[in-house]
């Protein structure tokens, strides 16, 4: 199903739950199998995944800002750059500042709470809104049709047979809540949606408080009310939800005002302190990010359209993060923001950046791997895995940021190692092996360890395609190996039964002139090592 067509199929078939005000509607399209696996895991591991999307496309480069590479930034979009002066520093990063309408998320940074990860995409991006999207959602290639998200697989795949013989002892409640929007497609499984859906988080407060919206004063307005209590009260989910959204905060945190988004984001962590099991929220910016013209203020190129976005954004994640922490709860939940791709290197005639490829995503909560170097891994900076990006002198208009990193490693790992699933149920969800990156901290997984002394490869560079592994002694062991692209795509795996020291790998036929990594399972341990072909 294509995803107008399951717009149009459930837009108006859906009716809308109200709890104390908030709408939420029972929907019937979840998006993934990938999801449905990851919401049980998280069930057992009771972690929490919130998703912010900015839709339209956000500009990364005048968010996470490379100023190292400032001339060449300047040469290519001196309409819309603000003074470097502006450009708010990030603790133990000298490549890289943050834009200066995100003093939170800056302090989230500083204080070991954020995490960037630079340059994400995936090969042949498309700059299409539409597609761009439907590709984030399904967990798809950039040339694949799927109709399902890559969270509704994983839900149906968790949870058999939902909505029948649910709520369980076990999962008493919502599977998946989305605030703020319609219905997602990355929640959409291959029946039914597997979530709750409040477009309006004020509609949700009235199902909290058992206030109906107005149906208008006819025989249609009578039936409809009647239908909307019939609705509630058969909904087993309603009194789960009211409980928690009404249990009182012993510290309460003041949000900011004017702010939808933080308006949802309150109502997430009002949930989460009464106790509620859902594993997943997915929370919408309130804003396009679509930023063609008009994207900075003519006067001053730190404020205007983008500027007002990030604001939204800083302000609603500090206020959440310290909400999390005042309730004792932050090192249950990590929180995601995505866009659909990124803006083009050079920005446009009209103070705005057209349609672009990568871009960096941000990761925040207590229990990233921030502390100093992301900890036993190949990335050097705190807070930062890859590297700034790498603009060319003079770009051209159709010159783009760099892919670093498949979105699907993102995914990967937060199913992996946040979210408590097997690598083999994260593969059969986006359907391939990606290699995970360092994100969360290494103490939630005893079974990975990024160490970058144990292991030696040599010759690095190869250049016959005859790479070795050195080993710290005689390992009498069974070893597995796995080639992947730089961008985490799987190429080859072995298994190798040892009685040696020295391992030796021939990849001559299947490497080009590029970088690899190897990732190679050993003695209970993951370890993952560049491999430099030339």
């Amino acid at each position: 199903m294509k995803r107008r067509s399951f717009i149009k199929k459930t837009t108006f078939t859906s009716i809308p739950l109200l709890l104390h005000g908030i709408p939420v509607v029972a929907s019937s399209d979840l998006l993934s199998q990938p999801l449905e696996k990851m919401a049980l895991s998280a069930i057992q591991c009771d972690r929490i995944l919130v998703i912010i999307q900015q839709n339209g496309g956000n500009d990364g480069l005048n968010t996470i800002i490379p100023i190292d590479k400032w001339a060449n930034l300047f040469n290519a979009r001196s309409n819309i750059l603000m003074d470097q002066k502006q450009v708010l520093p990030l603790s133990g990063n000298q490549s890289t500042g943050i834009h200066p309408a995100m003093v939170d998320m800056k302090n989230l940074y500083d204080n070991g709470k954020m995490m960037i990860v630079q340059g994400v995409s995936y090969p042949n991006p498309n700059y299409s809104h539409f597609k761009a999207t439907d590709i984030w959602f399904t967990g798809s290639g950039s040339k694949d049709e799927l109709d399902t998200g890559w969270l509704g697989r994983a839900l149906d795949s968790m949870y058999p047979n939902f909505p029948n013989g649910y709520p369980t002892p076990d999962m008493p409640d919502p599977l998946a809540i989305q605030i703020g929007s319609t219905l997602p497609f990355s929640l959409q499984g291959p029946h039914i949606n597997m979530g709750y859906s409040a477009p309006d988080p004020n509609s949700l407060l009235n199902v909290i408080g058992g206030v109906s919206d107005v149906a208008p004063d006819s025989d249609y307005g009578n039936e409809l009310t009647f239908l909307r209590l019939m609705k509630d009260q058969s909904n087993d989910y309603i009194k789960v939800i009211q409980k928690a959204y009404n249990t009182p905060s012993t510290n309460p945190v003041i949000y900011p005002s004017n702010n939808k988004l933080a308006d949802q984001l309150k109502i997430v962590a009002k949930l989460i302190n009464g106790g509620l099991k859902s594993p997943i929220y997915i929370v919408n910016h309130p804003n396009s990010h679509d930023t063609h013209s008009a994207q900075v203020s003519d006067a001053d190129k730190a404020k205007g359209t983008q500027a007002t976005n990030l604001t939204l954004l800083s302000q609603a994640i500090g206020a959440f993060q310290q909400d999390l922490e005042s309730m004792g709860k932050s090192e249950l939940v990590s929180g995601m923001t995505f866009s659909e791709f990124g803006r083009r290197i050079k920005s446009n005639a009209s103070l705005g950046t057209d349609h672009g490829a990568a871009a960096p995503v941000l990761f925040f909560g207590s229990m990233l791997n921030t502390s100093s170097q992301v900890k036993k891994s190949i990335f050097p900076v705190s807070g930062m895995i890859g590297e700034s990006p790498n603009l060319p002198i003079n770009a051209s208009v159709s010159d783009q940021v760099e892919m670093q990193f498949d979105y699907r490693q993102l995914y990967t790992t937060v199913m992996q190692d946040w979210l408590c699933m097997s690598e083999i149920e994260a593969t059969q969800v986006l359907g391939s092996n990606f290699v995970k990156l360092p994100i969360f901290n290494s103490t939630l997984s005893s079974s990975i360890d990024f160490d970058s002394d144990s292991l030696i490869l040599f010759p690095n560079p190869s250049t016959d395609g005859i790479i070795f592994i050195r080993f710290p002694d005689i390992v009498k062991d069974y070893v597995s190996v796995s080639l992947l692209s730089i961008n985490g795509q799987l190429i080859k795996s072995e298994v190798f039964k040892l009685n040696q020291r020295e391992l030796k790998l021939d990849y001559s036929s299947i490497v080009e002139n590029a970088t690899y990594i190897l990732n190679i399972d050993w003695n209970g341990n993951r370890f993952y090592k560049k491999a430099l072909f030339n």
